[in-house]
């Protein structure tokens, strides 16, 4: 076992810079909402994530899903039904390829500052909605993270090296 100290900051950094967006859920009553922020280029990304998971013939089962980001909170998951929840954004093949185009239509017409909304237009039992925030295209995401920016997760980094 290597004795090399794992700099989870930066691991975490690069994974929120790869994904090219931030995501968080805010599940107070009066907002209950997944909060994405991210370029025109960054959404681009989850808008290729989609289309990755929807052209991928082992995602056709219902429950298959994958998870994404850093802490792994998002989940795509095939279902019988267009859907978003609290746990995941779901549906058939076809209703995620729906909700690739609808996120790709209101991006094009988004400039920096705006924000959108996904709820009823993707699925009518949602529990939860999906609002985008259009960013600066120098937006960099892990500067969303608190647990980086704070200096909380150097706590963290510090107890997994620990146990090594």
């Amino acid at each position: 076992m290597s004795n090399q100290k794992i700099d989870l900051d930066k691991m975490m950094v690069d994974e929120w810079r790869n994904l090219g967006f931030y995501y968080d859920r805010d599940d107070r009553i009066d907002v209950n909402q997944w909060r994405f922020y991210g370029s025109k280029k960054g959404f681009q990304n989850f808008v290729s994530l989609l289309e990755k998971y929807t052209n991928n013939p082992q995602n056709e089962i219902i429950s298959e899903h994958g998870h994404f980001g850093p802490y792994s909170y998002l989940k795509i998951m095939t279902w019988d039904k267009p859907v978003i929840t609290e746990d995941y954004i779901a549906g058939t093949i076809q209703d995620l390829k729906n909700l690739q185009q609808i996120i790709a239509d209101k991006l094009s017409t988004s400039r920096p500052g705006q924000t959108f909304n996904i709820d009823k237009d993707y699925g009518q039992d949602n529990t939860i909605t999906a609002k985008f925030f259009v960013m600066s295209d120098d937006f960099d995401p892990y500067t969303m993270d608190e647990l980086i920016v704070s200096g909380r997760q150097n706590i963290v980094n510090e107890n997994m090296n620990q146990k090594k």
